[in-house]
């Protein structure tokens, strides 16, 4: 076989190949607007062993009236991401429905219950398929598919043939015949192939809504020192994928037991980014929250305000020997913005000290169809026009010819 001969049959199999892949993914993207299919990302494993962190799954949205125990939903939630759960109970009627969920690898229901008019249904899920989404999310990987698909639709629509090699009768050759609705339906994999990449959350995180990851609460994470114990609650994905306008949540508990009397201050650090603009609400409570709730006595320690990142640590409150406070910090970002804050707790009093922090805050990376819509069209774009510039100047060519 001639090296040309060989070139041309790997193209061929390339072209095919997209071909398929646009074939599919034209019918995966009507399936899914036909039957309201949507994808989520498990970040955590509070559904393990079912679905474990990592996974993809493939969900339904259906009317609350279709709820029954045992299905694994996804329900919304107002300022917070998502949540995907076993239903353990459904109660009402009419468009609504209350239902309460558990994580099966968790031992208790969620704290609160939801009530929805609507919810999503897992129909499916495939361990660690979430990786590969992510990983095609890179910007390297988005910029190696764009050349890559210049190349093959410059490929697919370069013009062959030319001088004595004309087909008869005004009829093209085989080959030629072959390629053009190959190369069609390649074009349409190319985008939606690119555009599927980018509409991927990056870095592993996602916003709520189709595509988003699941959401679990996180467990307590105590710091103990000799007389001060900290308990904090917090959701580290959601404070790294903050929305505009969309309150995320960080609780720590401060219990002193020391023996002699004194007070033990607690001050709350900010670093980072001031482009941020992050704000924040700190509120105290006697006994632990339950979401936005205290059913004890609630104080305000610092209404909503911007944080004064960089500055000197902040006094919240001070707890006297055997006192025990609950503060609750929700933080929100006015509007898009750029940069990192990380916020620490600090409790410190009567020789004694200890600190905790969530990870650190930040806004959701910029996700949707602009960038793989743009890649994908200037993918297209460039190979369409290579292979023009060529077909223009081999015509010039072969008009010149006597």
């Amino acid at each position: 076989m001639r090296r040309g001969d060989a070139a041309r049959a790997v193209g061929s199999a390339l072209l095919n190949l997209a071909a398929l892949g646009g074939l599919v993914c034209i019918v995966l993207v009507v399936l899914s607007a036909l039957c309201n299919v949507s994808l989520i990302m498990f970040k955590t494993g509070s559904m393990s062993p079912t679905i474990p962190a990592g996974s993809l799954a493939a969900v339904r949205e259906i009317p609350a009236s279709e709820i029954e125990v045992g299905d694994v939903l996804t329900v919304d939630r107002a300022g917070e991401l998502p949540v995907t759960h076993r239903v353990t109970s459904v109660a009402g009627a009419g468009e609504s429905r209350t239902i309460t969920m558990r994580g099966d690898a968790n031992a208790a229901d969620d704290p609160m219950p939801y009530t929805v008019t609507s919810a999503r249904e897992v129909l499916l899920s495939v361990p660690h398929l979430a990786k590969a989404v992510v990983w095609f999310s890179n910007p390297w990987v988005l910029g190696a598919l764009t050349l890559s698909a210049s190349a093959l639709v410059t490929w697919a629509f370069w013009p062959r043939g030319g001088g004595d090699r004309r087909p008869r009768h005004g009829s093209r050759s085989s080959r030629e015949r072959g390629r053009t609705p190959a190369g069609a339906v390649a074009v349409g994999a190319i985008v939606c192939g690119i555009t599927a990449s980018a509409l991927a959350p990056s870095g592993a995180e996602a916003a709520a809504g189709p595509g988003a990851a699941a959401h679990a609460q996180a467990a307590p994470v105590v710091i103990e020192s000799e007389h001060i114990t900290l308990t904090s609650i917090g959701d580290d994905d959601a404070m790294r994928t903050l929305r505009p306008g969309v309150p995320v949540a960080w609780q720590v508990g401060v219990r002193v037991d020391a023996p002699e009397p004194g007070l033990v201050e607690v001050l709350l650090e900010a670093t980072g980014s001031r482009d941020l603009g992050l704000e924040l609400d700190v509120r105290s409570c006697d006994v632990a929250w339950e979401g936005a709730a205290c059913a004890g006595d609630e104080q305000v320690l610092d209404g909503r305000d911007r944080v004064a990142v960089g500055a000197a640590a902040t006094p919240l409150t001070s707890l006297r020997p055997s006192e025990e406070r609950w503060l609750l910090l929700t933080a929100v970002i006015p509007e898009p913005a750029t940069g990192m804050v990380a916020l620490t707790l600090h409790a410190t009093g009567g020789g004694d000290a200890v600190s905790t922090r969530p990870r650190e805050v930040a806004p959701l990376p910029t996700t949707g169809a602009g960038p793989g819509w743009a890649l994908g069209v200037i993918a297209v774009a460039a190979g369409l026009a290579a292979a023009g510039i060529a077909s223009l100047v081999r015509g010039r060519r072969t008009a010149a010819q006597p």
